[in-house]
């Protein structure tokens, strides 16, 4: 089970509701498509299945705008890398740590917002 934020809250508490998405087995890998929401993605989901625990870490995002992508893949020790293959090429360029930068930060780069989280 993994339970991710949305923009709705509870009409009688107003705390912040989640979806909750089943699986029978724990994933490897996680991808989450952010069409066209503010939905807060987070730095780790824990998955529960049957009492077996798993932690899934951000690893990458992907940005849409004017008819381009790019990227920001996330080290194991939490290093933020960016890619746009046009200005960048094969090359990623260091561009922060996962540490410390904010949700807010992530959520769009270079004019292009977030459609696509990876975890695992």
């Amino acid at each position: 089970m993994v339970e991710v934020p949305c923009r709705q809250r509870c009409n009688e508490c107003s705390y912040k509701l989640t979806h909750q998405i089943d699986y029978k087995e724990v994933p490897e890998i996680l991808v989450l498509e952010y069409p066209h929401t503010n939905i807060k993605s987070s730095h780790r989901i824990k998955i529960n299945i049957q009492d077996e625990y798993k932690v899934l870490s951000l690893r990458g995002i992907i940005y849409h705008g004017n008819n381009h992508f790019c990227s920001r893949i996330i080290s194991v020790d939490g290093t933020i890398w960016y890619n746009d293959g046009i200005t960048t090429g094969n090359n990623s360029i260091e561009d922060g740590h996962l540490t410390t930068t904010s949700y807010e930060e992530l959520k769009t780069c270079n004019g292009k917002i977030l459609v696509l989280a990876i975890y695992a």
